[in-house]
């Protein structure tokens, strides 16, 4: 996906770089943000390569976030699974979402910090997870209720938590690089600030 490549899909330039450097079918996640950019200007962006290994196989996929001033773009890239008869080229499978920045609900940013006793503002953490909620998916935790009493043993029923969580990343200094981290909580950070002024009507 060279420079030409990149003005024809109307994406900047440091995206396109970073779905090259994913190395995973870059012209289809390229294309899946397109197709959803409907002229609108991309403010901040990233790209999460993930690889499981099995016993026998490697699974890799890729997903592509954008923020537009009105949405949240994600196209994700999977490989497919259905077993593919030998010496037949391998397949893959996109999907595509976009949410407008006031539907989203949740944008929990999660850090961890070496040495935090020497914390000092302006410190890079170590790793950067950051899970989002828009009400596509619901996820229910219950816990057993219990009482003060240590001696009771009576059956208190059951607690729980309706929370939404519809997409969760985690992206690690010691896996993808410091790099990586720091990219991961500057979109974070841009994506928080983005659904604050959506759902604040500020621009």
């Amino acid at each position: 996906m060279d420079g030409a490549y990149a003005v024809r899909m109307a994406i900047p330039h440091e995206l396109v770089t970073e779905l090259q450097a994913a190395g995973y079918y870059p012209q289809l996640a390229g294309t899946m943000i397109v197709e959803s950019l409907f002229d609108e200007d991309i403010k901040s962006h990233f790209v999460h390569i993930d690889t499981h290994v099995d016993l026998d196989s490697i699974h890799r996929h890729v997903t592509a976030f954008a923020i537009t001033p009105t949405r949240l773009l994600i196209a994700h890239v999977d490989d497919d699974p259905a077993p593919r008869p030998l010496g037949q080229p391998p397949r893959a499978i996109t999907s595509s979402e976009a949410i407008e920045l006031g539907d989203i609900r949740t944008v929990l940013i999660g850090r961890t910090y070496e040495k935090p006793a020497h914390f000092e503002p302006g410190q890079e953490p170590v790793e950067v997870s950051l899970t989002l909620g828009w009400g596509s998916t619901t996820r229910i935790d219950t816990f057993p209720e219990a009482c003060t009493d240590p001696q009771c043993d009576a059956d208190h029923g059951y607690g729980g938590s309706l929370l939404s969580e519809d997409l969760t990343l985690r992206v690690s200094a010691l896996a993808e690089g410091p790099e990586a981290v720091t990219r991961a909580q500057t979109f974070a950070l841009d994506l928080r600030r983005a659904t604050f002024a959506a759902t604040h009507g500020r621009s």
